[in-house]
Parts: C-alpha cells; structure tokens; sequence
C-alpha cells in the first residue's frame, strides 16, 4: 500500500518536525487531531488530560461535538477516555449502540450526538497514565493491530507535545545529553571489550550478552557496563541460566 504509506511517513514527518521546530503545544495537538482523521478514519478527536487537581480536563477538541462528549466524560466522570486513564489501559468500543449500557449516562449521549465508534488511548509519561487521546467516529469501527499502534504512535506524539519545554535551554540539554550518550557509547565499547577478552568470544557476541543481561534484570545498560568495567559484575555472569531462560 504505497500511497497509505507514503500519507502516514507525511504526517508523522510533519507532526515530528513541529516537535524540533519553534513550536507550541496547541500547534502539535492540532497536528494530532488532523492525523487521527487522516490516517485512523475519525470523525473527530479531542484531547483529555489529569489536571493538578486529580480531575480530567479537556484539552483539544476537533469540533464541537467532540467538545461536547469530552466536557460530558470529564464533568460525570465516566466514558471511555476517563477508563483509559484510570485503568492506564486503552479501552475500544467498536460499536457503541451494542454497549450503551457500559456508560449509562455518557453512552447515549454519545449515540444521540451521532457517534457510533470510540477508541480512547491512554496518554502515559514517564510509565504513567497522564490523559487520554479520544477517536470518535460516526460508523462503527473495528480496529486492526496496525490501527492500535499508529494510534500509539500518535498518543506519544502529543504527549511530547504538551511536555518539551520551549525555552533556550534546550540546547544546552540537547548538548548535555549528546556528551552523556557519547560518554555511555565509549563505557559500553570498554565493558563490551573486557567481557569479549574473559570469555574468549567475539565483540557482537559480548554486546549482545551484555543487553540481555540488562535486559534480564531490567537495569539501564549503562548502569550493566559501568558494574563490568568497575568490577562489580563478573563477565562470566552474563550468560544466562536455565532458570534465567
């Protein structure tokens, strides 16, 4: 499907260039929006977020109707964006007239509004749900495997959205976190030699058993070749037992 894709590389390219660029949350929310109903078929979207409060409030809305159901959701504290946040898990209702009873009150008011499909996805920083991204539709709507990750993909987005800082310091971070990475790339080249040599094995080899050791005990990599390099973790550890399979 070339042309799906060539669309999808197009907005994702436009969305991540307003990301770099001199840009502003309301502008990258914009973006979101209109590729939700470019690349995912919806009618409309809207934008809720945990406020300092606790409470859910909305925060972008394609038009009115989804300002409407998203203001609903927030004020009665049911639907399915105010589940996907509370539940940290991304909640579908592919045919809302089947399920009316699953939100008694914001069901039909949704129905009557026009909408027959929702998909809400759970916005998350940092490893926690922080709002929602609403897909609404007027048909029902079925998604497939590739729908749920492009609706990911584009959640993420928007969460980088309202979270990069927009100040000149940026570049001095972007500075800082370039000489990190270097500095963790020279520290795993020295782990990744240390561990070839104990073990008699070649550098991939040592890299990769170096990974999956992090991987295993879900430690940062740098963190894995700093203990090799400073004698912490003994090479002969890396490889994996039957227990640790």
């Amino acid at each position: 499907m070339p042309g799906v894709h060539d669309q999808i590389a197009s907005e994702l390219s436009e969305l991540t260039a307003s990301l770099v660029g001199q840009h502003d949350a309301d502008s990258v929310l914009r973006l979101v929006t209109a590729a939700c109903t470019k690349l995912l078929g919806a009618s409309a979207t809207g934008v809720m977020m945990v406020d300092p409060r606790g409470g859910i409030s909305v925060v972008s809305a394609s038009d009115e109707r989804a300002r409407f159901v998203e203001l609903l959701q927030s004020q009665i504290d049911q639907g399915p964006c105010v589940d996907c946040i509370r539940g940290d898990v991304d909640v579908g209702c592919p045919d809302l007239a089947a399920e009316l009873d699953r939100w008694p009150s914001f069901g039909q008011a949704a129905f009557d509004t026009g909408f027959r499909a929702i998909h809400a996805v759970t916005l998350r920083l940092d490893g926690r749900p922080v709002g929602g991204l609403n897909l609404l539709y007027t048909r029902t709507a079925h998604w497939e495997t590739w729908q749920e990750r492009l609706g990911r993909v584009l959640g993420d987005l928007a969460v980088l959205g309202l979270s990069q800082e927009r100040d000149p310091s940026r570049m001095h971070r972007l500075a800082e976190r370039t000489l990190t990475a270097l500095n963790d790339r020279v520290l795993l080249a020295h782990a990744t030699g240390l561990v070839a040599g104990v073990l008699d094995t070649d550098t991939g080899q040592a890299r990769s058993l170096i990974s999956d050791y992090a991987a295993r005990r879900h430690d940062p990599l740098r963190d894995v070749a700093r203990a090799i390099v400073d004698g912490g973790v003994d090479p002969a550890a890396l490889r994996p037992t039957p227990d640790s399979r």
